[in-house]
């Protein structure tokens, strides 16, 4: 990966501030294949592509809106197409930066015939004058909260009624919170305390709670949701400046406890 390629990166997303050793990290490009743009000899515009996906397009801001854009899209969909595939999407799940095409240059793949096919938000929380106090949680009524103990068999049970592809990733009972009614596992969520994303160098050390789920007969009793609280204070006192949310389509839900998003995403397809 070139140096060029993060200096862009960071005129067209500086909330990011990426390192030049973060981003390339967050992008498997071995596995990528790379188109540029020249202005005066100098790189003002790069796309990269895995596979069928686009994981990013950016265009130096002041060369923007004069069709290098479109441009190096037309080549990533020719690229695409010559490797037998009938489709190009934006981001794709397997990325570790930019599941979607950011919110704000949706526009842009709108225009070129790019479908909408849903969305995800990124939130965060500074965690400096966050206290599970300041919110009126009822999850405590009927739940006790707690660090995981005894056999995986248990919580994989639990896993697999919310989202059966999670099960592989509940595997350590030292990062798994859970709610429990009666005995019974009722929430559960993954807790990390070294998240290596793209906040980290930008906003200090960030832990997250991640795989958030509810088993059916336990949702909306705000059970999950004082879970999620604990977890967010248990990361305060961790030594964490931010928690972060990866990938949720639930943010209302978590901005009762004060998350606020940072990134929402557009997942765009386009057929050939």
């Amino acid at each position: 990966m070139k140096q060029i390629y993060c200096d862009i990166f960071n005129l067209c997303f500086p909330q990011f501030k990426m390192s030049f050793e973060r981003l390339s990290s967050l992008i498997n490009i071995d596995n990528c294949t790379c188109f540029e743009h020249e202005e005066n000899e100098e790189i003002v515009a790069f796309a990269i592509v895995e596979e069928f996906a686009i994981r990013m397009i950016c265009v130096v801001p002041q060369y923007q809106k004069q069709w290098i854009g479109k441009s190096l899209l037309s080549k990533v969909e020719e690229h695409i197409k010559k490797r037998g595939y009938d489709k190009v999407i934006t981001g794709g799940v397997s990325s570790r930066l930019f599941i979607g095409a950011v919110s704000d240059t949706w526009r842009f793949f709108e225009k070129n015939g790019f479908e909408s096919v849903g969305g995800c938000d990124e939130m965060l929380m500074e965690l400096k004058n966050y206290s599970v106090s300041d919110y009126h949680l009822h999850g405590k009524d009927i739940a006790d909260y707690g660090w995981y103990e005894g056999d995986l068999t248990d919580i994989h049970e639990a896993v697999a009624r919310v989202d059966e592809s999670w099960v592989q990733y509940f595997n350590n009972p030292e990062k798994i919170y859970v709610g429990r009614v009666n005995g019974q596992i009722a929430s559960f969520c993954l807790v990390d305390t070294n998240c290596q994303n793209y906040l980290t160098d930008a906003y200090g050390k960030v832990g997250m709670p991640g795989c958030v789920g509810t088993v059916p007969e336990y949702r909306n009793k705000g059970i999950a949701l004082e879970m999620v609280a604990n977890v967010t204070d248990y990361l305060k006192c961790q030594g964490m400046d931010i928690s972060f949310i990866y990938f949720t389509g639930v943010a209302k839900w978590y901005e009762k406890i004060g998350y606020r998003t940072f990134l929402t995403e557009v997942f765009g397809v386009k057929h050939f």
